[in-house]
């Protein structure tokens, strides 16, 4: 039996917490154990499952050998610093639990790293390579031989033709397709319906049919976190 301990609040905790307990029924053998937020009190709520402590405590649970964790931190423009907040966690790889929905059809040569969520209806085809802690939500489509970077989401319906890289903290919208063979760099943004036919660079923002750059999202200093935030168009 494994307990799952999410890390995340309402949006996507709620999300990973369905796909759970469609595991259940289909006869996992698994218990959702509660939430690390950061914004919820200790003993609060979230979709019916008790708020345990904060984030940042994380690894006070690891001496618990049947505890597991699973990441629901991953938000728009925002992925850069809440990328860096996990990987400070220091949480041992092996640790952390793959969700792939009983729904989903995932080919045998695929592989997929840990702490990534594969959504219901999702479609993942030979030989493609999915990092850690990405998010592919229901009805999404990864081609095969696909590279796609570690804390990446792909929202419901999204497209990717064969053989596409995506690097680290790539954020495709709801229904956007991507042609094959391009590369879309690091914490670069698709908007939503868009149809890419370039590459898109690290830290840029394309939408649109044909999806164009937009904008660039600049890195800035604060504390020890990459904060992103928009430049002049």
């Amino acid at each position: 039996m494994k307990n799952v301990i999410i890390l995340g609040g309402h949006g996507d905790g709620k999300v990973i917490v369905s796909a759970l307990q469609d595991q259940i029924t289909f006869g996992k053998h698994l218990m959702i154990y509660g939430f690390l937020n950061d914004f919820e009190r200790k003993g609060e709520k979230i979709a019916g499952f008790p708020v345990l402590d904060k984030i940042e405590n994380a690894r006070r649970f690891l001496g618990q050998k049947d505890i597991y964790f699973i990441t629901a931190l991953l938000k728009v423009k925002e992925t850069h610093k809440r990328s860096q907040i996990i990987e400070r966690l220091r949480i041992p790889h092996d640790r952390y639990y793959t969700l792939i929905h009983p729904q989903a059809t995932v080919s045998k040569s695929a592989k997929i790293g840990p702490g990534t969520f594969v959504g219901p209806h999702v479609t993942i085809m030979p030989d493609s390579l999915i990092g850690r802690h990405c998010s592919l939500r229901a009805s999404a489509n990864v081609g095969h031989d696909c590279v796609i970077g570690n804390y990446c989401y792909i929202g419901p319906n999204a497209t990717l033709s064969g053989r596409v890289h995506l690097k680290d903290g790539v954020h495709i919208g709801p229904n956007a397709s991507v042609l094959d063979r391009l590369e879309l760099g690091s914490y670069s943004i698709i908007g939503m319906g868009s149809v890419v036919l370039k590459s898109v660079s690290d830290f840029t923002i394309a939408f649109g049919c044909p999806a164009r750059n937009y904008t660039r999202l600049q890195r800035d200093e604060g504390d020890d976190l990459l904060i992103c935030k928009e430049s002049p168009s």
